[in-house]
């Protein structure tokens, strides 16, 4: 067994052989800086979500390291968790293949195969490959679980409450995947709503065999939505993007954002109302003309009173209050009342929020923010935070209906982007608005606290007078 347990995984890695459809024979893992570095990550993190490019060799590697783990971790059971039961047969066949064909004979002869099984006597641990069904999983308490294409298994919600209980409880986890849309367990985690996981990407052009007369034939029959997808990491929707401007490498920030060390930054926030999924956003407008979002809020199924109290502690964590806010911007809707008599709009301001609101078609808002991903001189002026889980997929889910006039409202990715629209407009309404202008909001007074000036910008609602 030392073979396998001296150096560390990297070194079993590079003894072990693949099956390539350009080889005739097998062939021995190359070590290539891309191979190391996501072997190493492998070894060093107990939760990893691996997002990569077709034909990357993960899905090898990914077998290679649980066989690592079942020889050398101790008794145990170690699965692999696939989209389908052909899926679940091919990796338990790689993983034979990969026993059969390393250097160490006696070692090898001495685990066992059975049908969907590899067994190592010695050691009394178990590899195990299953289809997707959350029933197969739960009552296993895997050691150590590898869902492969895990964007594309069916059930993954359900699946993932089943394996997370292992998980929390000390189980290595890493999920592999080509991204599938911004919806599903992968694409939530990978942007950062649960703690603890590290994403490693692997991109095509980090094999250096992957050359452009490569690219050029696997481009071939692939639209340029599905390329994106498929190799270049991306978690959009598919064709009919609204904002299709919006790109990670360019959008999204490097290094986490902290509101209020801007010299002369103001601070704002968007809300869409709804019971279901009321969302909220935070922004921070600087003087280069950058409007940074830090944070996306997104509750379920909650009273707009509870709703302030989770904006209110999002506030607390940045160490902010209202008192630093130029405004908040609403969805005008929320002007009328409910059937408790008051509207959203009142109990906000009851609630001490500086309020402002105005009308607009959705069509010209979502106009104002494409010029915020990039305007007709090419700047960018719009940032987000990576930890903004929600807002990314919102911009990567939020597409046009069939007839292409409006946004389709699936329930998911409309209020975020509704809640950063919202803000949007009223910015740009705000810097351009004439400084005569009195705000009268449906016959409430504003409240006491609340100057209607802020910094040259003047609070805005509808019924406007001069």
């Amino acid at each position: 067994m030392a073979i396998l347990s001296d150096n560390g995984f990297p070194t079993f890695l590079f003894q072990c052989k693949t099956i390539d459809p350009a080889y005739v024979q097998p062939r021995e893992i190359i070590d290539q800086p891309f191979i190391r570095k996501f072997a190493e990550a492998l070894q060093t993190n107990n939760r990893l979500l691996v997002v990569k490019s077709r034909q990357m060799m993960a899905s090898w590697i990914g077998c290679a390291y649980l066989i690592y783990r079942a020889a050398t971790d101790g008794p145990g059971i170690h699965l692999i968790v696939s989209k389908e039961e052909r899926s679940a047969k091919i990796l338990i066949d790689r993983v034979r293949f990969l026993i059969d064909q390393h250097p160490d004979k006696e070692w090898a002869e001495s685990v066992r195969c059975y049908s969907g099984t590899v067994a190592f006597p010695e050691l009394g641990s178990r590899i195990i490959s299953l289809p997707a069904a959350p029933y197969a999983v739960r009552g296993l308490s895997p050691q150590t679980v590898f869902w492969d294409e895990m964007a594309f298994t069916p059930n993954d919600e359900e699946i993932w409450a089943a394996i997370k209980p292992a998980v929390d409880s000390g189980g290595a986890f890493f999920g592999v995947s080509t991204p599938n849309g911004p919806s599903g367990v992968f694409a939530r985690l990978v942007h950062s709503e649960e703690p603890g996981f590290t994403v490693f990407r692997i991109h095509y052009k980090d094999n250096p065999e992957r050359d452009s007369q490569w690219e050029t034939s696997a481009r071939i029959g692939l639209s340029q939505s599905r390329w994106r997808c498929e190799y270049e990491l991306s978690f959009e929707g598919g064709e009919g993007k609204v904002y299709d401007q919006f790109e990670e490498t360019i959008h999204l920030l490097d290094q986490s954002y902290f509101p209020c060390r801007l010299p002369n930054g103001h601070l704002y926030r968007g809300i869409d109302f709804g019971y279901r999924h009321p969302a909220a956003v935070w922004a921070e407008y600087g003087e280069n003309g950058v409007l940074t979002f830090f944070h996306c809020l997104v509750g379920d199924r909650l009273p707009l009173d509870q709703f302030v109290q989770e904006i209110r502690a999002v506030d607390a964590q940045y160490g902010i209050s209202e008192k630093d806010f130029t405004f908040t911007a609403v969805d005008p809707a929320g002007a009328a009342k409910t059937d408790q008599g008051i509207s959203p709009v009142e109990a906000l301001l009851a609630a001490g929020f500086k309020l402002t609101w105005s009308q607009s078609s959705i069509a010209a808002g979502i106009e104002v923010v494409r010029m915020l991903l990039r305007d007709a001189g090419g700047n960018v002026r719009l940032k987000v935070d990576r930890r903004c889980g929600a807002l990314i997929r919102g911009f990567q889910g939020y597409t046009w209906a069939p007839d292409g006039e409006l946004p389709v409202k699936d329930g998911i990715h409309d209020h975020p982007m509704d809640a950063l629209r919202y803000l949007a407009v009223n910015l740009h309404r705000a810097q351009h608005r004439l400084p005569d202008l009195t705000p009268l909001i449906q016959g409430l007074a504003p409240p006491p606290h609340c100057n209607p000036m802020i910094t040259g910008i003047r609070l805005q609602a509808s019924g406007f007078r001069k």
